[in-house]
């Protein structure tokens, strides 16, 4: 088992309105510590909501949200956060991209970029550190970004769809060197996507949101997929069609409602 047995994030009975639009309501949501939760659901259902309220980015409009027990006021400093699309400074280079973070923390310029160049090296850039993010391809740009949400070691990684805009077999890569680095720390990650698929292949444990608006959580279900996982065949694998069936038909009365309120 990945971690303990403690929670990471939870989310006790969360509503968050915006002016007269609820977009979640009653939410208990609890991640272990060490866990890979994926959150899925129909376009417009509170995913991001749901991230951007661990992260501390709102506030609850009722409800609260704890984080390793304690109650979360302001932003989770225990926290870093992968958006879809990345933050990177366009004036730095990889390098400097990489360090950003360290920096800000007060860490010295010689160990911060000591500290960078490894992990330029470890998310597969080596040879680009003088490269400025208009240089780079997709791919390259996620690996930065991946590299200034680790390299702070944070406890809790948030994953806001961070893969949807790369092509299929770069997006592959992503994946399997995300659960690479997940794999060897005790990090908790929730990452939230709109690919069943890619829920299944990643997660410990996958949450399905109702449509929208006033969103909730219909159902949890624990992904018994052996690890370590070569995503290159776990498609394949008869274990991984059985859950994505059971899944997709509950996840498919939610996006056939998310259809019938837009229309």
């Amino acid at each position: 088992m990945h971690g303990t047995e403690s929670a990471a994030i939870r989310l006790d009975n969360v509503t968050k309105r915006f002016a007269a639009y609820t977009a979640i309501q009653g939410i208990d949501l609890e991640v272990r510590a060490g866990a890979f939760v994926s959150v899925v659901g129909p376009s417009g259902c509170g995913k991001s909501t749901l991230l951007n309220l661990a992260a501390g980015l709102i506030a609850p409009s009722e409800g609260a949200v704890f984080v390793f027990g304690q109650s979360l006021y302001g932003l989770n400093r225990r926290a870093g956060f992968m958006f879809q699309q990345d933050a990177l400074l366009a004036w730095k280079t990889v390098l400097g991209n990489i360090a950003a973070g360290l920096r800000f923390r007060g860490v010295h310029a010689r160990e911060a970029e000591a500290r960078a160049r490894e992990w330029i090296a470890r998310v597969g850039l080596r040879g680009f550190s003088d490269a400025f993010p208009s240089q780079l391809s997709g791919g390259m740009r996620k690996r930065v970004a991946m590299a200034q949400s680790w390299i702070v070691d944070p406890d809790i990684l948030l994953m806001d769809e961070p893969f949807s805009a790369l092509d299929v077999h770069t997006r592959l890569r992503m994946e399997s060197e995300l659960l690479e680095l997940w794999t060897a720390s005790p990090k908790t990650v929730l990452f939230v996507t709109h690919d069943l698929e890619e829920a299944l292949a990643l997660a410990d444990e996958v949450v399905v949101l109702s449509a929208g608006p006033a969103s909730r959580v219909v159902n949890r279900y624990g992904i018994d997929l052996p690890r370590p996982r070569h995503l290159i065949d776990i498609r394949t694998e008869p274990r991984f069609a059985d859950l994505y069936r059971h899944i997709w038909a509950q996840l498919k009365e939610e996006v056939l409602r998310s259809y019938e309120r837009a229309s």
